[in-house]
């Protein structure tokens, strides 16, 4: 199979937050879709079952989104995609505001976010599927969106081995 074909599909680049009691986790995915488009739109998220953050989000059930700019530097994706929340501070030194779910927002090279409710979760193997319902969105700036496309291609970016689209 070639896997680059994969790499054909449009996609984003996200920060995902969330918090349970004292402990804040998050990562950077590139699987988030709307699915509705209702009163209260619904969102599927996947992250993978090895990483913190999809253990702190089933605790939780709540998550913000960051939908991050063309103006991501690799400091911050760095700092999301390739440390676990585990044993590191995400939040140290980068720009966030709390949303009204009092989860931290990542405003840093960030377009918009969505806040949004953990409502179900599908297995997927090596990766949960969660099902969000939006709760808030705001936009925060007209810089274009950063594609999966472009961190490869232009920025130069790696994947990491947790990803959903990692191919050796």
């Amino acid at each position: 199979m070639d896997k680059s074909a994969f790499f054909k599909l449009t996609y984003g680049l996200y920060i995902i937050t969330t918090k349970y009691e004292d402990h804040f986790a998050g990562c950077v995915v590139n699987t988030v879709v709307q699915a509705t488009a209702e009163e209260r739109p619904k969102i599927l998220v996947t992250v993978n079952k090895e990483n913190n953050t999809n253990e702190v989000m089933k605790k939780s059930k709540k998550v913000n989104i960051s939908v991050l700019s063309k103006e991501a530097d690799m400091l911050l994706i760095g700092k999301f995609g390739f440390r676990s929340s585990k044993d590191f501070n995400k939040l140290n030194g980068t720009d966030h505001i709390i949303g009204n779910n009092g989860i931290p927002i990542i405003t840093k090279s960030t377009s918009a976010y969505i806040e949004a409710n953990i409502i179900n979760e599908i297995d997927c193997g090596t990766h949960t599927v969660f099902i969000l319902e939006a709760t808030d969105s705001k936009t925060i700036s007209d810089a274009p969106v950063l594609t999966y496309d472009y961190y490869h291609n232009v920025i130069k970016g790696k994947t990491p081995p947790k990803a959903s689209s990692f191919a050796e």
